[in-house]
């Protein structure tokens, strides 16, 4: 088996409207806002089976009986995944003091390996602007050896100066992705593809093949830019844990809300039905009830809207290193 490097000169975007809309559904997209669409859908699904009498909802139907069983139980259980949401968010949170000081010295190292690359005082605290920085400065890492290249008295092989050009166009393509005051998960996209770890082994092989014969600040140079996209290796799992917590602290404040709201409505739409009648004009029921279920499963689609996010992320992620699953290539 032979091994084949590359580099690559851009992140992955969607190339097609349906990449873009999936990529927005699965990842980009606000959660309430992604949760609201499938509640519409399914309000809508289930208005139109009504409509065409599929789905029977009058007083001699079986519907208090499904409204009184199954869905209030199902709306209780709601309440047990906010808690179990809720205890993970605080595994988290908690911790020792020598577990939480690791976890600052961690974050500082990297920070202040950052700040030394980049010959500057300090690094941006907005995520954004760190990870600009980073791709910033590989940028100008990549451009530095190639001036190099330029210079008489050494010749870079054709190989090393391609990749140093695909790096330079590399990091300004980070740097061109990342939105002012852009949200963290937007952040985070911007770096889950692969190909922060195709660039981090080929450099690797580049450093190994040419180290040698390379000039001083060439060879510094390029140790430097190994280091960046360490540093965007790094970086990505940082955001990648802020962004998880920030879910599923709000899921389960919006579980908690909707899933009161939903038992209210649970518990009415029990109570409109009697004995082979109900309180309600019988022309209004088909509304009342699509309306009522698309309330009542507010909870389950909102839960599917983060856990869409949380299982894209994870996937994406599951590797810190220049390890690439051969699905993601």
């Amino acid at each position: 088996m032979t091994t084949e490097t590359r580099t690559e000169r851009s992140v992955q975007e969607g190339d097609t409207i349906r990449d873009r809309i999936v990529t927005w559904i699965l990842l980009e997209g606000d959660r309430p806002i992604v949760a609201a669409g499938i509640v519409t859908a399914f309000v809508a699904t289930i208005a139109v089976l009504i409509s065409v009498d599929i789905l029977a909802v009058g007083p001699d139907s079986f519907t208090a009986t499904i409204f009184g069983s199954g869905l209030t139980s199902g709306v209780f259980t709601i309440v047990t995944i906010a808690l179990s949401i809720n205890q993970l968010i605080l595994s988290w949170v908690f911790g020792t003091p020598d577990t939480l000081t690791a976890r600052l010295d961690g974050s500082r190292s990297l920070r202040h390996k950052v700040e030394e690359l980049a010959n500057r005082p300090s690094s941006p605290t907005d995520p954004a602007a760190f990870l600009s920085l980073i791709a910033t400065t590989l940028s100008d890492r990549a451009a530095d050896i190639l001036t190099v290249s330029d210079s008489p008295g050494w010749q870079a092989p054709d190989e090393l100066t391609a990749a140093m050009e695909d790096l330079v166009a590399y990091g300004r393509n980070i740097d061109d992705s990342l939105g002012g005051n852009a949200p963290l998960s937007d952040t985070l996209g911007v770096v889950l593809g692969p190909e922060y770890a195709l660039n981090m082994a080929t450099v690797h092989r580049l450093r190994n093949d040419y180290s040698s014969t390379l000039p001083g600040d060439a060879r510094v140079d390029l140790r430097a830019i190994e280091e960046l996209l360490e540093s965007i290796a790094v970086s990505r799992q940082f955001f990648k844990t802020m962004v998880l917590q920030q879910d599923f602290a709000a899921l389960s404040r919006q579980l908690v809300y909707s899933g009161l709201l939903a038992l209210v409505c649970v518990i009415s739409l029990t109570l409109i039905y009697r004995m082979n009648t109900v309180t309600i004009p019988l022309s209004t029921l088909p509304i009342v009830i699509s309306l009522g279920i698309g309330i009542i499963i507010s909870p389950l689609a909102l839960f599917a809207a983060y856990i869409l996010r949380a299982a894209t992320v994870a996937r994406k992620t599951i590797s810190v290193g220049p390890f690439i699953p051969p699905q993601n290539r």
